[in-house]
């Protein structure tokens, strides 16, 4: 039934493209006056400040805006705190909360909202469990608590599964895809037994809506997983990727173009951006471009780039590195993007001068913004 979903074209979603009006968010914040309460929308590529609010002893605040044409995500802040609220109809959302703990809001008159809230709290119990496996030296304990996270886990997603099915088209749904443990996504397209649901949230949203910049987005990045199909049938392994959190980067050693092997681990004491992506993908061109800004700006600084291809056509990847600036290898069987749990291309990590992984990032623009942490 689920693999039918891919092909199911009458996804009816909460609004019709058509909306117009407004929607207000309002409520009471306890324990948080004279801070300032900043209402965002979440965009695809960007975050933007709709209003903001210096609050008062009691807390109250009030914020209306514009539809948005497509169901869409906005937040509220309240310093390093987000409340995650998703909007797809002329709603009238009703917040009370504290500042002690702003995720544990009562949110009435939005079920998506309340969802995402759910997804949200899921996630940091499952991040809290995982840092607790990493954190343990005994290998025994350890072993333990990892069980422990993956019980947990599994019941995670298999809730999450179900919320899904249920309603593909919601921004919950879209949501849900997205969420991440120590930069390792939940789900993931690559992954064959996973790939359905991004099946289902991608169809809803390309049949309903497809001119919304995330309906493509997410479309291309189910197509491609289903143009690695090599990649597609990796099992998750999250013992791994324990063993890359308390080890810190695991070295490379791969061929170049001209087939001399070349090692991660050549550019010790150097910050480094290690990349895995592919040049057969349609939006390489424009990935390569940002790639070469990226190192036009900081090579000069001291960045390596060590980057990981993963594509199958040898040949076609060889004319397209000719006249690349920097270290080019290839992974021929995915066995390196499989120790560095690479669900996704492109998948970028950023390595400081002492070998430490520092982050890992989806996207070129997320990685560059933490650069100055590594140079």
């Amino acid at each position: 039934m689920i693999k039918k979903l891919f092909y199911f074209a009458a996804i009816v979603l909460f609004v019709s493209c058509g909306n117009s009006g407004k929607f207000s968010v309002s409520g009471t914040i306890a324990n948080a006056e004279n801070e300032i309460l900043y209402f965002e929308q979440n965009g695809l590529l960007k975050d933007s400040l709709i209003d903001s609010v210096k609050l008062n002893k009691e807390g109250r605040f009030s914020f209306k805006t514009q539809l948005p044409k497509y169901p869409e995500l906005y937040r509220l802040r309240l310093k390093n705190q987000n409340l995650v609220l998703g909007v797809d109809s002329a709603a009238k959302i009703q917040i009370e909360g504290t500042a002690t703990d702003l995720l544990a809001a009562k949110i009435e008159g939005s079920q998506v909202s309340r969802q995402i809230q759910d997804l949200r709290k899921s996630v940091l119990v499952l991040q809290g469990q995982f840092d607790a496996v990493t954190a343990e030296k005994d290998a025994e304990k350890s072993k333990a608590l990892l069980e422990d996270f993956k019980v947990a886990l599994d019941k995670h997603q298999k809730q999450t599964q179900a919320m899904i099915l249920q309603n593909p088209g919601s921004m919950a749904a879209y949501f849900a895809l997205y969420q991440q443990i120590s930069g390792n996504y939940i789900f993931s397209p690559y992954v064959k037994e996973q790939r359905p649901y991004y099946q289902a949230v991608a169809t809803a949203f390309h049949n309903s809506m497809p001119e919304y910049e995330r309906s493509k987005n997410l479309y291309t990045l189910v197509m491609a997983a289903l143009s690695e199909e090599r990649m597609a049938k990796r099992q998750f392994d999250w013992e791994q990727v324990v063993e890359a959190e308390q080890l810190g980067s695991i070295d490379i050693e791969l061929k170049n173009q001209n087939g001399y092997p070349q090692k991660l681990s050549q550019f010790k004491g150097k910050p480094v951006l290690l990349d895995f992506s592919a040049y057969g993908l349609e939006t390489s061109v424009d990935y390569t471009f940002s790639l070469r800004e990226i190192h036009k700006k900081y090579a000069p600084r001291g960045l390596e780039i060590y980057q990981v291809s993963l594509d199958q056509n040898r040949l076609l990847w060889e004319r397209a590195v000719s006249t690349i600036p920097w270290t080019c290898v290839i992974d021929p069987d995915g066995s390196v993007a499989k120790t560095y749990n690479v669900q996704e291309i492109p998948t970028i990590y950023l390595i400081n001068k002492a070998g430490d992984i520092v982050g890992k990032y989806s996207t070129l623009k997320s990685a560059e913004a933490d650069l100055e942490r590594i140079l």
